[in-house]
């Protein structure tokens, strides 16, 4: 009987452990990124933070050619994006050939929150959202 037991609590861990891997292998499917993303705040830990003045009406706007166009403190670039399933994370390389590198934390259809590969910001979660 205590065999049976043990069995059993095996079979339902790696069960978890199947099901847990399954949702954190889940794809980030490109389309969800076409929209023009507007920033609206940024969160540090648990506190969230309105943008400047400055950056009131900052943007990214992934389009479905690969390519990008963003607005931060009144400055365009322009550039191309390539999403990277297993990264998580959208490479962006302006037309400089200079090249950042964004985390998805989360996406779904109004918000879309990222994590800038940048030693000075690495800690902080900046919040998009598709419509004003």
């Amino acid at each position: 009987m205590e065999y049976k037991i043990k069995m059993a609590f095996a079979l339902i861990g790696i069960g978890l452990i199947f099901f847990i891997n399954t949702i954190n292998a889940q794809k980030i499917d490109k389309t969800n990124l076409f929209e023009i993303w507007h920033l609206n705040s940024y969160k540090i830990k648990s506190k969230e933070y309105s943008p400047s003045k400055k950056e009131k009406n900052d943007y990214i706007h992934f389009k479905e050619d690969g390519t990008f166009v963003s607005k931060s403190e009144n400055t365009i670039e322009t550039g191309t994006w390539i999403l990277n399933n297993n990264g998580g994370y959208i490479l962006m390389i302006d037309d400089n050939d200079e090249t950042i590198k964004a985390y998805i934390v989360s996406l779904s259809f109004e918000n879309l929150i990222l994590r800038f590969d940048v030693a000075e910001i690495k800690e902080v979660k900046v919040v998009y959202n598709s419509h004003l």
